[in-house]
């Protein structure tokens, strides 16, 4: 059997030989068409518990139905920019993020743009089987153009991954480059939905920091781990800056959730 490259069947992309250069201000994101495009492995994701579209699937159906709701509370508010995080580790936030971002991006002619911010412990590169994933600080502070960087996958999808912790997550959270490089890249991708996948927002001060960036919250809350407590400190954290949308529950074998 031949050995796959890079850019087939084992959602691989080569590491960079170029250094990283300072750009411009406000350098262009560039087209959905300009990305490098890699496929996934099917044996990986389902390892990872990600779906692969299969309506037979209880939860499949219910990423379905949260995709519907979600879109239709966006719609309704003219939003489109959407953070997803959980009271604490450990409650599938990321798995949530990955799965609804690949639902959105089944939708014909509807792009979706997921977003790996949770940088002190990323984990959306592994969960999606890709290797050399690019380090998110270099995109957000301009040092590596959009086309160099995020990925595309299939036709409705850009990721936008991290292959090491970052230790000042909150500060570079909180520059005015990485919001001005956001939003160049809302603005010039024309995205129906950005999901953001944010650190655990009571770990520490991150998710905070990076609460102007987003319209609302998806609260993922972890079967027989999440305390009400814990919930209560989380809608007092994000007090009147930005509404929670809604409260996922993930357990291990389903999922419900509750869009507000």
């Amino acid at each position: 059997m031949t050995e796959p490259t890079p850019r087939q069947g084992r959602g691989s992309r080569a590491p960079s030989p170029f250094g990283h250069k300072m750009l411009p201000a406000l350098v262009p994101v560039d087209n959905w068409e300009d990305f490098e495009e890699v496929f996934l492995d099917d044996e990986h994701l389902a390892r990872r518990r990600i779906l692969n579209g299969d309506q037979d699937q209880p939860a499949q159906a219910a990423f379905d139905v949260l995709r519907t709701k979600l879109l239709q509370t966006l719609r309704d508010r003219g939003w489109n920019r959407v953070g997803i995080t959980s009271p604490t580790k450990g409650c599938g936030k990321t798995f949530v993020a990955t799965n609804l971002a690949l639902s959105l991006a089944r939708l014909e002619r509807s792009r979706t743009i997921l977003i790996d911010m949770d940088l002190r412990d990323p984990g959306l590169a592994d969960t999606l089987g890709i290797s050399y994933p690019g380090t998110l600080r270099h995109f957000l502070s301009g040092e590596q153009r959009g086309a160099d960087f995020l990925l595309k996958i299939g036709e409705n999808l850009v990721v936008g991954l991290n292959d090491k912790p970052e230790p000042e997550a909150a500060e570079l959270m909180q520059r005015a480059r990485t919001g001005d490089t956001l939003g160049i890249m809302c603005t010039d991708l024309e995205p129906d939905v950005v999901l953001y996948d944010l650190p655990p927002a009571l770990q520490n001060d991150d998710v905070l920091s990076f609460l102007p960036q987003v319209d609302g919250v998806l609260l993922v809350i972890g079967g027989g781990k999440t305390k009400a407590a814990d919930v209560r400190k989380v809608e007092k954290l994000l007090g009147d800056q930005v509404p929670l949308l809604g409260v996922i529950l993930n357990r291990d074998e389903s999922f419900s959730s509750s869009l507000f």
